[in-house]
């Protein structure tokens, strides 16, 4: 009874090497945190992107109603135009209020809707 079996030994894998950093990872690339995400749109009332973007929408209603449908169409086309600009020389992630998709997707729409309702404005039927 003084001899006891010993059990085999379980080879270990070896470690994968460490992954050289690059520097900080880009935004894009970073994992998603949902909690974060929630606390973001909890918070999206001290947001200034997104009361510039209304404030936006309620003088382009302002203006159509005061003066006519194509100023208050050329209004929200400049808008939407403001709204490309500040998207593409902001760094990324950018304003919540106009960071949807990613960069080159946001300035396509956003330039595109206001070149296409500024377009719209212009062949206006009826207006002066």
């Amino acid at each position: 009874m003084g001899h006891e079996v010993p059990k085999p030994v379980q080879p270990v894998p070896p470690a994968d090497p460490p992954v050289p950093s690059t520097g900080p990872i880009p935004v894009e690339e970073a994992p998603l945190d949902p909690r974060a995400i929630a606390r973001a749109s909890l918070d999206a009332a001290r947001n200034a992107s997104l009361w510039w973007t209304a404030g936006g929408v309620l003088l382009t209603l302002l203006v159509a109603f005061a003066t006519g449908a194509r100023a208050g169409a050329y209004t929200l086309a400049a808008v939407l135009a403001v709204c490309g600009v500040v998207r593409a020389v902001r760094p990324s992630p950018g304003p919540v209020a106009v960071s949807v998709r990613a960069k080159p997707l946001d300035l396509l729409l956003l330039f595109g809707a206001a070149a296409s309702i500024g377009f719209l404005a212009h062949v206006l039927p009826g207006a002066g």
